[in-house]
């Protein structure tokens, strides 16, 4: 009995270290450490590595932080924005209306770029096409079905081990 309780003492560390899981609507869940999922879906061009992602964390796992996990286009004169600065796009969803937005470049590599939408954009809850023109190109991502895999990653959230916070050590000062 000691041995089947201290056995599932740690069976949701280790589930929730190995999830990776492809919906049957195409969307990625993935984990990003103890307390934070990622949802990504690849975009629509086979070529393209492109993709859209946000974040469901603990201790609240509700679905927020939309950004873009960008590739750098392979002409010679694209340029990568520096971190945390604001580039200018246009996005659309569902074939609606093209609506000027903020991209705050949070992650600048090399080769790549992560993205996150600023300020006022379109709500993305039911979306089921979305399409961005910025620095980077065209792309569109099919999102339908985005609430149930919003819902799945929730429940994967919310179905583990109670949330615990984690301390910061404290760190003298000189006054």
């Amino acid at each position: 009995m000691k041995f089947s309780l201290s056995f599932f003492a740690f069976l949701p560390f280790s589930i929730f270290s190995e999830i990776d899981i492809t919906t049957i609507d195409s969307f990625r869940i993935v984990n990003a450490g103890p307390h934070m999922l990622l949802v990504k879906k690849y975009s629509e061009n086979p070529l393209s590595d492109n993709g859209f992602i946000f974040h469901v964390k603990r201790p609240h796992c509700f679905a927020d932080q939309p950004s873009f996990v960008m590739y750098s286009p392979d002409s010679e004169d694209f340029e990568e924005p520096e971190e945390d600065s604001l580039i200018k796009a246009k996005i659309r969803v569902n074939l609606k209306k093209t609506k000027e937005i903020d991209l705050k470049v949070f992650l600048a590599l090399e080769e790549r770029s992560v993205l996150e939408l600023k300020g006022n954009f379109p709500s993305l809850r039911g979306a089921r096409v979305m399409e961005l023109d910025s620095i980077y190109g065209k792309e569109k991502w099919v999102l339908n079905h985005i609430d149930n895999a919003i819902d799945e990653a929730t429940k994967i959230c919310e179905s583990f081990a109670p949330y615990e916070e984690e301390e910061e050590e404290a760190k003298e000062t000189k006054v």
